[in-house]
């Protein structure tokens, strides 16, 4: 009898996380994620691959191999968590990010300094400059075809607030910002020399100090209630990224 009675609770356990919110439909994510106002807010922080009952926008999100990457700053929602200084378009490799062997090469169209939690994997595309990563390589034709639709990410976070990271540093040559212009009103140019400042951090010039980020967050109970995740399996596997001191 016991074991009846917990099949059934199972069961409508599932019945009622697929109806919940009347959305009845997950949706699955991948890597930490902002959390939609209606469903409290703030960071979801499981990397790995797990769903949830609402859907993600085309401006933040990018499809990798059928789960929802968040592509924006994670620091506007709220994410406290090691953080990388990036300055303009770059291009986000996301298979390195959450440990999945197939690639998958997605593009950032945030203009200006921003931030994201994982760092560039060593490449002559990429020199960082007072502890700010430049995209130095040639934008391929998928950046410049898919820019009009995704430009409009910008828009989403002016209204923002939340501390941003200052870049004055001259920028690389090559760097996207200085030597593209795709359907935009003029050429960016670099600011005049000086460093770069992450609030609360002291860079001195051609010095950053990057630290470790924590461990992957493990979820014991596959079913949560108010804005939780499902965890589910998936071919992506989440290793701890290693960071190299620069």
């Amino acid at each position: 009898m016991r074991h009846v009675l917990v099949s059934i609770a199972l069961l409508l356990g599932a019945l009622s996380l697929a109806d919940a919110g009347g959305k009845g439909r997950q949706v699955r994510y991948v890597g930490i994620h902002p959390l939609p106002k209606g469903e409290g807010g703030g960071m979801c922080y499981i990397e790995g691959p797990h769903v949830h009952l609402f859907v993600a926008n085309k401006l933040e999100y990018r499809d990798h191999d059928g789960a929802n990457y968040f592509i924006g700053d994670p620091v506007a929602y709220g994410y406290d968590g090691p953080k990388h200084v990036y300055k303009g378009h770059h291009p986000v490799h996301v298979n390195v990010v959450v440990g999945d062997p197939v690639e998958d090469v997605e593009w950032c169209y945030l203009d200006g300094p921003h931030y994201h939690y994982f760092a560039e994997p060593e490449s002559p595309e990429f020199k960082v400059v007072g502890g700010a990563y430049f995209y130095v390589g040639a934008p391929p034709p998928v950046y410049v075809e898919a820019r009009p639709a995704y430009v409009g990410i910008n828009a989403m976070y002016r209204p923002i607030v939340y501390t941003r990271p200052v870049v004055e540093v001259v920028a690389p040559v090559g760097w996207i910002g200085a030597g593209v212009v795709v359907g935009g009103p003029g050429v960016v140019v670099a600011p005049p020399a000086a460093v770069v400042v992450a609030p609360g951090v002291h860079i001195h010039a051609g010095v950053g100090v990057v630290v470790p980020p924590p461990p992957s967050v493990h979820i014991g109970v596959g079913v949560s209630v108010g804005g939780g995740a499902v965890i589910v399996p998936g071919r992506v596997k989440v290793k701890q990224k290693k960071f190299k001191h620069r």
